[in-house]
């Protein structure tokens, strides 16, 4: 009798976990969970929300995230990328900075401009249809949370207008990046 009623217990509990298993939710339902982690090791990360659906570059090949950090002729230019995709599905993003005369800081935000020099600036195009960048009255934002040991990593948001004159939001960005110089 014990060993009956464990057995139907079992197939009970079985029956019950199956049933859970196919409610058709094979993933996460926010879609910042399918964003990287917002590290600061040097993970070699990039990923933001693109009007809410989630933009991650992959992590090895041609596309993956890069930085570089440079100073040249008295001033430093940053440049954070990725892409995804190629061809009519390319995406690309890139974050910086253009002949600026100060030192990137730690800890410090930066408004995101269009791109020119001495400006901190934000590009997004899509299939060389979509090329977008803030504007002057509409800075995105930069915010560098690590910058030290060959190491950058931070946040961003901007937004841009297509062809059409719609809003694209670039919202939720994060890197974690080495940089070369």
């Amino acid at each position: 009798m014990k060993r009956t009623f464990f057995f139907l217990l079992l197939a009970s509990l079985f029956l019950v976990n199956c049933n859970n298993d196919d409610n058709g939710d094979d993933g996460p339902t926010d879609p910042l969970d399918e964003l990287p982690a917002a590290t600061q090791t040097g993970a070699q990360t990039l990923g933001c929300l693109i009007n809410g659906e989630p933009w991650v570059p992959p992590s090895i090949g041609a596309n993956r995230p890069n930085a570089f950090y440079q100073f040249v002729d008295g001033a430093y230019t940053l440049s954070i990328s990725g892409v995804t995709g190629g061809g009519s599905e390319s995406q690309q993003i890139i974050v910086g900075c253009v002949d600026v005369p100060e030192i990137i800081i730690e800890g410090s935000s930066y408004n995101l401009l269009d791109f020119a020099s001495g400006n901190y600036f934000a590009e997004y195009t899509a299939s060389a249809v979509i090329e977008g960048s803030p504007s002057d009255d509409n800075p995105g934002v930069l915010t560098i949370t690590r910058f030290d040991d060959s190491i950058i990593s931070g946040t961003f948001e901007f937004t841009v207008l297509d062809n059409d004159g719609n809003e694209i939001n670039i919202t939720d960005g994060r890197f974690d990046l080495n940089y070369t110089n």
